[in-house]
């Protein structure tokens, strides 16, 4: 079921509407002001230039919701790509040095889990949404949801470990 021409209104209200949010979704992948403005803008054009694909299964702002994740994994995987300039040891005091490194393999395990189990990591457990918000954006329900979560963690933890092993 695509929406219909008469409800394209509706379309950009729902978007005018939950603009905060899919702001602070991305920002939870991104943490930079313009990088967060580039990908929700990139998502929203996306998202209108496929509005008539919506087939109605989740609610639309889940499937905008979805679509802004996306372009913020998109956009930091080529950030990634295009990074010259890393930090070394040197460039930090070691207990500083030490608590970016495991945050940058926290960073690097979430960013490597199934895209299911990563946007249920950044939608019901960093961004803070209560669970009955994080089930419906996910189009899932609550036990669902807390079973994501329980599959997320177990797969973040045997990656950790395994990149602990092979250090």
């Amino acid at each position: 079921m695509s929406i219909p021409e008469n409800q394209e209104c509706r379309f950009e209200n729902m978007i005018l509407e939950h603009l905060p949010m899919f702001r602070s979704l991305s920002r939870r992948i991104l943490n930079n002001p313009v990088e967060v403005d580039d990908a929700v803008q990139s998502a929203l054009l996306k998202a209108w230039q496929r509005r008539r694909s919506f087939r109605g299964e989740a609610q639309l702002a889940s499937w905008v919701a979805r679509i802004v994740i996306n372009e913020s994994y998109d956009l930091l995987r080529r950030q990634q790509k295009e990074k010259l300039v890393e930090f070394t040891d040197t460039d930090l005091p070691a207990t500083e040095s030490t608590r970016e490194q495991e945050l940058q393999r926290l960073d690097r395990a979430i960013a490597e889990l199934p895209e299911l189990y990563r946007q249920t990591v950044h939608i019901a457990i960093l961004a803070g949404y209560d669970t009955t918000t994080a089930a419906a954006m996910l189009d899932c329900s609550p036990n669902t949801l807390y079973q994501r979560i329980h599959k997320a963690k177990e797969l973040l933890y045997e990656a950790l470990q395994n990149d602990y092993s092979e250090n």
